[in-house]
């Protein structure tokens, strides 16, 4: 390892990292690919941009929310697949992501460039961000910006305190199978991070419950249900799978159904995205979702 190039603030990451194969950092990284879009995310609320980054999981090939800052970066490949001959064309000098797609890659990633990866990029989104940040030599910027998030944040707890409504059930609709949220996935901090308390099942640690089967319907009773619907390939069976789980009479009996409190989230914003300009985008949300006042609302919107 090359320690003079390592900025002081990333040491206490080498670290944690050092086993992963991080090489040396260059003190300002410029040329920064991402190989995750909760990586990409930091990089862009930083106010950079990477040389490269992989392809938004149903984008084309980005995400909506953040596509209009992506003008002019090399697609390297898929998070699950990355085209490493592309990705050392680009000559980075620094590589993020997530070990969940890439630690197999790691080996041949730290060749290329300084490699630094997250356990993983679907929890634990602050940590993750500030990971990052130390990563690029940003850690007081980002820091910054996650301060201006948890403002927002602590200012819709409060009202939301003063809602009636505040047990919440989350839950995705896959091909063939629902999955149940728990305190560690990204829906689950942010909901807990904003005072919202969960149905017994999904008030556990935890990612979530796959294959969340029909007889245990009762168990998402709240005082409002948020679902999202997995849209990427075999759209149409989701959807078939989704219309006979809402079907079943034990759905129809949920309190949270018959008073019409059951609402679609967008998955990519509040499940597959995971980074930090999502977080902005679902607390946008917040107030509508919550009848909050839109004096309420536009005390805690962004830029407060």
């Amino acid at each position: 390892m090359r320690w003079s190039c390592i900025p002081r603030q990333a040491l206490t990451l080498l670290g944690l990292l050092a086993l992963w194969g991080l090489n040396s950092v260059h003190a300002a990284p410029l040329r920064v690919v991402t190989l995750s879009n909760d990586s990409t995310e930091a990089v862009l609320a930083l106010g950079l941009t990477p040389v490269g980054a992989t392809r938004s999981l149903n984008g084309q090939p980005w995400y909506r929310h953040i596509a209009s800052r992506m003008q002019g970066v090399r697609v390297v490949g898929l998070e699950n697949a990355p085209n490493l001959e592309l990705i050392a064309s680009l000559q980075p000098d620094l590589i993020l992501g997530s070990r969940q797609q890439a630690a197999r890659l790691l080996p041949t990633l730290s060749r290329i460039a300084p490699t630094v990866l997250v356990r993983d990029s679907r929890t634990g989104w602050q940590q993750n961000f500030l990971t990052y940040s130390r990563a690029l030599g940003q850690e007081a910027a980002g820091r910054q910006h996650l301060a201006r998030l948890q403002q927002r944040i602590a200012c819709l707890r409060q009202a939301l305190q003063q809602q009636p409504l505040r047990r919440v059930s989350v839950l995705r609709f896959n091909p063939g199978q629902v999955r149940v949220y728990q305190l560690d996935s990204f829906s689950g901090e942010l909901f807990a991070a904003l005072g919202l308390s969960r149905p017994a099942s999904q008030n556990q640690p935890g990612y979530g419950i796959n294959h969340f089967s029909r007889e245990r319907i009762a168990e998402l009773d709240a005082d409002l249900l948020f679902y999202f619907t997995y849209g990427a390939r075999r759209q149409q069976s989701t959807l078939q799978y989704r219309e006979a789980f809402m079907s079943d009479p034990a759905w129809q009996q949920l309190e949270v159904v018959r008073r019409g409190r059951v609402i679609s989230l967008d998955d990519v914003i509040w499940n597959t995205a995971n980074g930090v300009l999502a977080v902005a985008e679902a607390l946008d949300q917040i107030p509508q979702l919550f009848s909050l006042p839109l004096t309420q609302g536009a005390d805690c919107a962004a830029g407060m």
